[in-house]
């Protein structure tokens, strides 16, 4: 409500600046003057011609005069009366129309903050519902070659492997592992280590998630026919460890 009267207020300001400005604006100094009758300022105003000779230079350019004086009040007075409905009409919209704009438009931010507010609330649940990936069994297909092994084989197989944190499990021997590595972090922090020093002290801080049983023998044949079998290759559990 409060920003509606500001905006009413300010609306009516602005609007009675303008209408002042362009007031003064068309309005020429001198132009508004009582008028004189109709009798003694137009010689013609009784529809007779003057029985004397045709007028001379300064009646003429009196008579120029006052016929622009006359023009400059029409115009002034027409400006006054479209001025006026203009006011009328612009008053009329900011008392109605301007508030049903307003609350609209606070209307649509209002929903526009909603929804940004509801999507980061749904975002947030969703990683709440989602949590840590906890350690599970995976598996993919792939070739025997991409195994890294050193077997020339284009064969396809199912490979089994484990993947995901382990953090629910961690115990007192994890806790104060981290804690050791931060504060030597902290330590040596400015310091120039050495990579192969670095690598030797790194140390973890949390249970791996590892295979606890593997499945039976992996049998292929490679590239030239030959017949190949590999143990310990795909998973079948996994756990913590």
């Amino acid at each position: 409500m409060k920003l509606w009267k500001g905006v009413i207020l300010a609306f009516i300001f602005i609007s009675t600046a303008i209408l002042l400005r362009l007031h003064k604006t068309m309005l020429l100094p001198g132009s508004i003057k009582p008028r004189a009758s109709e009798s003694s300022t137009h010689p013609l105003s009784a529809g007779l011609r003057p029985p004397s000779a045709p007028p001379s230079s300064s009646s003429s350019s009196s008579f120029h005069r006052e016929m622009r004086l006359r023009r400059v009040v029409r115009s002034t007075d027409g400006m006054g009366s479209l001025l006026s409905e203009f006011s009328y009409l612009f008053q009329s919209f900011t008392e109605g129309e301007l508030q049903s704009v307003i609350r609209m438009l606070v209307d649509r931010k209002a929903k526009r903050l909603g929804a940004v507010v509801v999507s980061r609330r749904g975002r947030r649940t969703k990683r709440a519902r989602r949590g840590p990936n906890p350690c599970k069994l995976h598996q993919k297909q792939v070739k025997v070659s991409d195994l890294g092994l050193g077997y020339d084989s284009n064969e396809i197989v199912l490979f089994r492997y484990c993947s995901g944190k382990c953090t629910s499990l961690r115990r007192n021997y994890d806790m104060v592992m981290e804690h050791m590595r931060l504060n030597e972090s902290s330590n040596q922090k400015g310091k120039a280590r050495s990579t192969e020093s670095s690598k030797r002290d790194r140390a973890r801080y949390s249970p791996c998630c590892r295979p606890t049983k593997f499945e039976e023998d992996m049998v292929f044949f490679d590239n030239n026919e030959r017949f190949s079998i590999i143990q310990n290759v795909s998973a079948r559990e996994c756990g913590c460890v």
